[in-house]
């Protein structure tokens, strides 16, 4: 994301990451960071810290409840849920837990504290292994400047004037920041942190609001009060635009928003050929917020509900309980549309505390996924027991990553059947009968394709690993990532004979991987045969334009 200059000297383009799309031309409304507190004051009155920090915390709650109405109000599901989340950072035990005993046990003030805890916890996010959940560490920040705020004393940020149509620019946005200005006022955003799985950036999707990530301004008042072009499309940031420059920016929008009015047009639609062949259109997703945005997009159903999101930077173990609550409110929030579980997707690049695992000389090959579970079967089971509970509230179907063999499946599926007999013999609501399928992200399981139909009711390609085991390329090795062609012929070969072979077996065989949404590849997966694909719900609609312009 380095920075590059126009050929025209009044102003300076600089190039970054788009993570909502849309153009927009305001004035620069410069927020910068606040002053970190020292993580190393110690007092001798620790019961009234203590105290101290308990009222903070509730009048934190208090505010995020707040917040989560307004978000309610102002926007829609996806955006009040990133405010539920940060009540329950508030709530976390551990995070309480932490927090007192610095207290009580250190003598620590209750603003260094708060502060170190928060430290402690980011950290652990960010050696999740999950772009995801390391991003979760804004979230933390974001809580945790409240909780302080309120310690200080600390009065709120002062607006601009309403009138005035700002581009927001920070070192950081956060969703407490980006909610604090009136919708028609805040036009653009602009951050040097974040990632497209920010909650930032969920946020200014949900909300329409174009935003950028760049390293190349100056995060000082330098820039404030300036004219600026925020270009979600190219991922760029112009500052001190020229007359022509802000014309143009002004017919680009207003080009954009007839694109977005013609694919709003295509929501209610069937993703249908024009020779009849219907293709399924779900979406990829790993939090409830991401079902809402699914929804929205008009998908028809989720593909893909990545579990492992609800195990990853935290250093306790979910319930049975935590996972059913959140599967069933997934079931519900899509009123009858399939959702298909993907049992934890744990090792290779995803570590979480609350798993201890072995360091491994080539984690990608060794004890992951699948197999975790089978070495780990306390863990499989909670998972299965939480998914069967969540059935009798929707159309759930349960799936399993990384199968190689026949005989995996059929273990895979005994615990199923033990599962069911187990919440059973507790007298707990449960389906006794699941829509069962695997994901294809080995040549092994594409090769026996055939066999492995027999066992199960569907295919999901993941075609994430298909194209790295299959070409033998570490895909999260950035010096070799030339060589991880997804395009290449064998792994497309490979994704046309397992569609063959489940259709041989009248199962319905997916995408679910990154190339469900190359449009590039969109014909050929139609012409082979591929029953459904699964992406993110902003790819959605445009795959499904691309579908129904096809023969």
């Amino acid at each position: 994301m380095q920075p590059f200059l126009t050929d025209s000297p009044c102003s300076r383009q600089i190039k970054g990451m788009s993570v909502s799309p849309g153009i927009a031309l305001g004035t620069v409304f410069f927020v910068a960071d606040r002053e970190s507190p020292a993580c190393t004051e110690k007092v001798a009155d620790t019961a009234g810290e203590l105290q101290q920090l308990m009222h903070a915390l509730d009048v934190a709650g208090e505010e995020l409840d707040s917040l989560y109405r307004k978000a309610q109000d102002s926007a829609d599901n996806s955006v009040a849920d990133i405010f539920m989340i940060h009540g329950m950072m508030l709530q976390d035990e551990d995070f309480r837990a932490r927090m007192t005993e610095l207290i009580e046990k250190e003598n620590y003030s209750s603003v260094s504290a708060v502060s170190k805890a928060a430290e402690e916890f980011s950290s652990d996010l960010a050696e999740s292994g999950s772009d995801y959940i390391a991003e979760r560490g804004a979230d933390v920040s974001d809580v945790v400047n409240r909780v302080i705020r309120i310690l200080q004393g600390t009065n709120a940020m002062s607006l601009p004037d309403a009138e005035e149509k700002v581009i927001l620019v920070a070192n950081e946005i956060t969703p407490s920041l980006t909610l604090m200005f009136d919708r028609k006022q805040l036009l653009g955003l602009v951050s040097a942190k974040g990632s497209n799985t920010s909650h930032a950036a969920i946020l200014a999707r949900s909300l329409g609001i174009p935003a950028v990530i760049t390293s190349g301004i100056a995060y000082d008042n330098s820039i404030n009060g300036s004219k600026c072009i925020v270009d979600g499309l190219k991922g760029t940031v112009t500052i001190a635009p020229d007359k022509e420059a802000e014309a143009a920016a002004v017919a680009g929008q207003q080009r954009y928003e007839r694109e977005l009015n013609d694919l709003e047009l295509l929501k209610n639609e069937k993703a249908i050929t024009k020779n009849g062949k219907e293709i399924k259109l779900f979406c990829n997703v790993g939090s409830l917020e991401d079902v809402d945005a699914a929804v929205s997009c008009g998908c028809d159903g989720v593909g893909l509900f990545r579990s492992e999101f609800l195990y990853l930077g935290r250093n306790s173990l979910p319930s049975e309980e935590e996972l059913a609550d959140v599967y069933i409110r997934a079931a519900e929030k899509l009123s009858g549309k399939k959702l298909v579980i993907r049992t934890l997707d744990i090792g290779a690049d995803k570590k979480t505390d609350c798993i201890p695992m072995k360091d491994e000389e080539n984690p990608a090959l060794g004890i992951r996924a699948l197999r975790l579970c089978f070495e780990r079967p306390d863990l499989f089971e909670v998972q299965v027991r939480a998914i069967l509970r969540a059935a009798v509230k929707g159309n759930v179907a349960v799936m399993f990553p990384m199968i190689n063999s026949v005989s995996e499946v059929r273990r895979a599926k005994a615990f199923v059947t033990a599962a069911a007999d187990d919440l059973e013999k507790r007298n707990i609501p449960h389906a006794d009968r699941i829509e069962t399928g695997i994901m294809v992200e080995t040549p092994a399981a594409a090769v026996i394709s055939d066999l492995l139909a027999a066992e199960v009711d569907f295919f999901s390609l993941g075609t994430n690993d298909l194209t790295q085991y299959t070409l033998a390329v570490d895909r999260q090795n950035e010096e070799a990532c030339a060589y991880c062609d997804s395009h290449h012929e064998a792994v497309l070969r490979l994704i046309e004979l397992t569609c063959r072979n489940a259709h041989n077996h009248n199962i319905w065989c997916g995408i679910c991987g990154e190339l469900g949404a190359d449009e590039v590849l969109t014909e050929r997966f139609v012409k082979a045969g591929i029953d459904e694909l699964s992406v993110s719900p902003n790819s959605l609609l445009s795959l499904k334009r691309k579908i129904r312009s096809l023969e």
